[in-house]
């Protein structure tokens, strides 16, 4: 039951401290090739969610993504209390992790910190965040569940 809680607050603790560390020695446009070229890591901010969706209405990405949280707790909650669907609350555990990154960032920056792009061509643009990563990893696990 823990395992999912501290996996939680594993995803939540390294994306915040990544970030940080990202915003003081990546201020500006600074970027840098690593990996081979493969990947960019740059400070990026984003005002909307998901490929800055609705950037210019932050606060309703911000209540949007509140509940979305919300919802995703008590269904944890849920199944921690019923003891059912272990890749669920594997799920679960990884996009609250990420979410919850998110949105201190928003509630306290104003803007998500993302900080790393691969240099694929049709994804050079394109700045994530491990957040992004974990909660596309908790959907892509909640879909192959079903």
């Amino acid at each position: 039951m823990m395992i999912y809680i501290l996996i939680l607050l594993a995803v939540l603790a390294v994306d915040l401290t990544i970030k940080n560390h990202i915003e003081h020695k990546y201020p500006g446009n600074r970027k840098k090739d690593v990996a081979w070229g493969c990947i960019t890591i740059r400070n990026s901010k984003n005002t909307g969610g998901f490929l800055n969706f609705m950037d210019k209405k932050s606060f309703l990405v911000k209540v949007f993504s509140g509940v979305l949280i919300i919802g995703c707790i008590i269904y944890l909650i849920y199944l921690i209390v019923k003891n059912e669907g272990a890749i669920k609350k594997l799920a679960l555990a990884l996009i609250l992790g990420g979410a919850l990154s998110n949105e201190y960032d928003r509630i306290k920056k104003g803007s998500v910190t993302d900080y790393f792009s691969i240099n694929l061509p049709f994804m050079r643009n394109i700045v994530f965040n491990l957040g992004d990563m974990s909660i596309f990893a908790g959907i892509i696990l909640l879909i192959c569940d079903d």
